[in-house]
């Protein structure tokens, strides 16, 4: 073997680890994308009921007899 061979398998080496690294990182993102995501859904669902309960409210006929 050369130098030059060591090197080569060196510098594979490396990225074969740089790429389970970013494999990695990639399915942590994916994960935390789809708890974020779960609490968009949360959030909108909680202002829609609001906004229901706001509109609700404002066609009750008011109670001062106006």
């Amino acid at each position: 073997m050369t130098g030059g061979e060591l090197t080569l398998r060196a510098v594979l080496a490396r990225i074969e680890e740089r790429e389970g690294e970013i494999a990695a990182q990639a399915e942590a993102t994916r994960e935390h994308i789809a708890q974020l995501t779960t609490r968009l859904d949360e959030l909108g669902r909680a202002a829609e009921e609001i906004r229901i309960t706001r509109k609700t409210l404002l066609e009750l006929p008011d109670s001062r007899g106006r």
